[in-house]
């Protein structure tokens, strides 16, 4: 391995960390890091700083990425929800937000417009000075500061950050399942904020709400209704799926459906997110990212 590859294999975790920070897709995040490698390949021999170059390369072609991806989505049946990171690394370093990669945040940046997206990343996430956010984007600094200035205020509006701690997060997965298994609706309600909603991820290739699901009666009854016609050979456990603890479904042999929760700071249930989309699931739980012994809890 020549040195240049050498450098960029070495930065491609925080890269491909950007990419799918901004795109909340594996492939489309691959994509764009392959792109930057051959970018990388022809650009000069005498580069002052491998990480400022390849960061720039990375967030322009993700704005592009971005806009590519909103016309697409705008054709997809149904909700659509980020590609959970299961069964690899997560894209962390001891400069990112580990939170950054849960579902309720990348959902909350999808939100965002593409400049803001991107400049918020790099700024807030990365830690990117802004004369290097404004590089990446071409604006100007003053211009770069407005972008994260609205973004972060958009983002603290629609997701206030306090600390979750995973047990905690894991204890509320097996209430919930509890609650949901045992038909429980009394219980149910108890966890749910009167206003929780849940996002149902289908794609038109598995069955999904189309549309949201407001209000704690209507998403208790929801899944009540699914567990009531889950399959005999149904089994749920608790794994990590980029490092946010997430209540999984299997049944033929096959990871169907992938459960994450978002709490309030008092530990109630406000989102609920639910990915059934098959492609965005892997076709086999056997790889998985372990988290430590969790037993398979079966459908009654």
């Amino acid at each position: 391995m020549d040195s240049r590859t050498a450098q960029f294999e070495a930065l491609r975790p925080r890269l491909f960390g950007l990419a799918y920070r901004a795109l909340g897709s594996r492939a489309d995040a691959e994509d764009v890091v392959q792109e930057a490698f051959l970018r990388w390949q022809k650009a000069p021999v005498e580069v002052a700083s491998a990480q400022a170059y390849l960061m720039t390369i990375v967030s322009r072609l993700a704005l592009d990425a971005i806009k590519s991806a909103r016309r697409r989505r705008e054709e997809y049946v149904g909700v659509w929800l980020p590609e959970p990171l299961v069964g690899a690394p997560t894209p962390t370093d001891a400069v990112e937000m580990a939170e950054s990669v849960s579902m309720a945040f990348l959902f909350v940046l999808e939100s965002l417009a593409p400049a803001e997206r991107v400049a918020f990343l790099l700024r807030e996430v990365f830690d990117a000075e802004y004369p290097e956010v404004a590089e990446a984007l071409e604006t100007s600094e003053a211009n770069s500061r407005q972008l994260v200035a609205r973004a972060r205020k958009h983002v603290q509006d629609r997701r206030p950050r306090f600390e979750v701690q995973p047990e905690r997060h894991r204890a509320a997965l097996h209430q919930f399942f509890s609650a949901v298994a045992g038909g429980d609706m009394g219980g149910l309600l108890s966890m749910l904020r009167e206003d929780a909603v849940t996002y149902s991820d289908g794609g038109g290739k598995a069955y999904a709400a189309i549309n949201p699901i407001y209000g704690a009666d209507r998403v208790a009854r929801f899944f009540l209704g699914i567990a009531a016609k889950a399959p005999a050979d149904a089994s749920w456990r608790i794994e990590d799926a980029a490092g946010v603890p997430s209540l999984w479904l299997t049944a033929g042999g096959k990871l169907v459906s992938l459960i994450t929760l978002d709490l309030d700071a008092d530990g109630q249930i406000t989102t609920i997110f639910v990915v059934r989309n098959p492609d965005k699931l892997p076709q086999s739980t056997e790889n998985r990212a372990k988290t430590g012994p969790t037993p398979v809890i079966n459908h009654p």
